[in-house]
């Protein structure tokens, strides 16, 4: 039986690096912004920087529900 690809975890743990890679652009853009003054961008990318870790937490709890290919797991239990 074949697993499909989104429901794996090599796909979990991409989203999740996504998902970290976003945290990390929006506290650089928000460190941005407080230099500069800027409250509009502020509030913009204090925004962002939430819906960014909760999609971090989000992806990261979802990696505990992924499957594992069949010879995956018996290729672990020979080492």
């Amino acid at each position: 039986m074949v697993i499909p690809f989104r429901q794996t975890m090599a796909y979990r743990l991409a989203l999740a690096a996504g998902s970290l890679v976003l945290v990390i652009l929006t506290t650089y853009f928000l460190m941005r912004y407080i230099q500069s003054g800027n409250n509009v961008g502020i509030i913009a990318s204090i925004a962002g920087a939430v819906m960014a870790v909760t999609s971090l937490f989000y992806n990261l709890g979802e990696v505990r529900n992924a499957k594992v290919p069949a010879s995956t797991l018996k290729r672990a239990r020979r080492r």
